[in-house]
């Protein structure tokens, strides 16, 4: 008992360092869900006591509580937003958004007529699983947002900003359509990834089971996937490059691996800055294209960062965290260079 005691502690103080692992995040996350009340309180009380009183107010405080706020999209239509009801000096122990995805507070003043909507909301360094109105399940990665109704009617849609994986429930002659800034993809029941982060210059959908119709924007069908099929989609030149893959590598996101197949250098850093919530910024054009391949399971950023930059020719180094004029800390910042 002392061992698992001792763990949940370190697992705060690394969270206090910022320095923390993928493990952590899940051991302090399972302690608040579903861990004993008693070891929540003394785990609790002890950090409880290294808190001053006035840490309330301290910068460290202000911008969690502010990361909190950023985290509720005001809607025009009535929405289920995301909140953290945690107090501020719980906030000052955490020191980060441990369960920012796991409580909800519903707006009750809608429009007659007007269709609910709600909006799920998978902060930088989480992963978030869903479970929609018809039964339909996924998981919601890092940065990204996924707006449904609170009821589905005739049609089941729903809008992603960001990248889900989704296993849809076969209703008969009941398609779904997931609807994202480039594209649409139908399916009537099947598992598959969609990856459409608005600042990305791709769409990326990838069908594990069953079979998925692309849609333009305009509706109209112009691709028929089947399993292990990777449909890109160019943005930018309106054009489309479909692969045959291993979906299940492209999938593993959903159970905590992170994996790069020849991503490069600079897919890769978007990857770790939503994955990690810190900044990075390569500042050397030519090391953008360099290739990598790898899979983590619960590592630090720093131990990836290590191992990248013995395998390319980059070095990096993390800036201070600096204070702007309200008192609020930026994120951490990464900067890449060439050796």
């Amino acid at each position: 008992m002392k061992d698992k005691e001792q763990k949940y502690e370190e697992s705060f103080r690394n969270f206090e360092s910022g320095d923390y692992s993928r493990s952590d995040f899940k051991r302090v996350n399972e302690l608040f869900e579903s861990g004993p009340e008693s070891e929540l309180n003394d785990t609790l009380h002890e950090n409880w006591q290294r808190i001053p009183e006035g840490a309330s107010h301290s910068p460290q405080v202000k911008q969690i509580l502010q990361h909190f706020d950023q985290h509720i999209f005001p809607v025009k239509q009535t929405v289920v937003k995301l909140m953290l009801n945690y107090y501020q000096r719980i906030a000052a122990i955490l020191l980060i958004p441990i369960v920012l995805f796991s409580i909800y507070w519903f707006v009750n003043d809608q429009k007659p007529g007007e269709v609910a909507m709600a909006t799920i909301v998978s902060p930088m360094g989480a992963r978030t699983s869903f479970v929609l109105p018809d039964g339909s399940t996924g998981w919601l990665n890092s940065g990204s947002e996924l707006t449904y109704p609170v009821e589905f009617a005739e049609a089941r849609e729903v809008k992603l900003n960001g990248e889900a994986f989704f296993h849809v429930k076969h209703q008969h002659g009941d398609k779904f359509r997931v609807r994202t800034s480039g594209l649409t993809v139908e399916v009537l029941g099947t598992q598959f990834d969609v990856s459409a982060y608005s600042e990305a210059e791709n769409i990326s959908v990838v069908l594990k089971e069953g079979s998925v119709q692309i849609l333009d924007k305009q509706d109209q069908a112009t691709y028929l996937m089947k399993p292990d099929e990777r449909f890109q989609f160019d943005k930018q030149q309106n054009k489309a490059l479909i692969s045959t893959i291993d979906a299940g590598e492209f999938t593993s996101w959903t159970m905590g691996l992170l994996q790069f197949k020849g991503e490069s250098l600079e897919e890769v850093m978007n990857k770790l800055s939503r994955w990690y919530n810190v900044d990075i910024e390569i500042r050397d054009d030519q090391l953008k294209s360099y290739n990598f391949r790898a899979t983590f399971k619960d590592e630090q950023l720093g131990e990836i960062l290590k191992m990248i930059a013995l395998t390319t020719p980059m070095k990096y180094k993390i800036e201070e965290r600096k204070q702007n004029q309200n008192g609020i800390y930026e994120k951490m910042k990464i900067v890449i260079e060439k050796k």
